[in-house]
């Protein structure tokens, strides 16, 4: 079971992931490399976090 300080920081890493792909999604509406990445990285950040957290 993960300690509380490394919960916390895979809900901040998973808040900067959503927030990185907002930034991405709102320059252009294509599907970059760089979109996918940040979607990559977002989906990789859910994985430590609960859904009831996402």
């Amino acid at each position: 079971m993960p300690s509380k300080d490394e919960r916390k920081a895979a809900i901040q890493q998973h808040k900067d992931a959503r927030k990185h792909l907002a930034e991405v999604s709102s320059k252009t509406t294509e599907v970059t490399d760089e979109y996918l990445a940040a979607n990559r990285a977002v989906i990789d950040a859910e994985k430590s976090v609960p859904w009831w957290r996402r």
